[in-house]
């Protein structure tokens, strides 16, 4: 490595030295580009995986839980629908149940 000391002589010049030192700049990008050029292979590396196949099916989506409530004053609820009597209930359940 050489070190620029300057002109010899009286040492009145006070000169700015502006040029960059690039030799660290490229041994730093050949280090990365030799790491690049080993890891590359083994990044290529892949798992083979099935992926679901598309299908077009229309499902019908049907309530699995049924809410029957009552208010205060007797009133009986299917899912907050208000149910005229008991045989209204019956009914429905019979028709859930089949």
């Amino acid at each position: 490595m050489a070190m620029n000391v300057g002109s010899g002589g009286d040492g009145d010049d006070d000169e700015v030295v502006s040029s960059i030192n690039t030799t660290p700049l490229v041994d730093v990008m050949l280090v990365l580009l030799i790491i690049f050029l080993i890891t590359i292979p083994v990044a290529n590396f892949s798992v083979p995986v099935e992926l679901p196949k598309r299908s077009n099916e229309l499902r019908e989506s049907t309530p699995k839980d049924v809410v029957i409530s009552v208010d205060a004053q007797g009133g009986t609820f299917w899912s907050d629908a208000c149910i005229a009597g008991r045989d209204d209930l019956q009914q429905r359940l019979k028709k859930i149940a089949a």
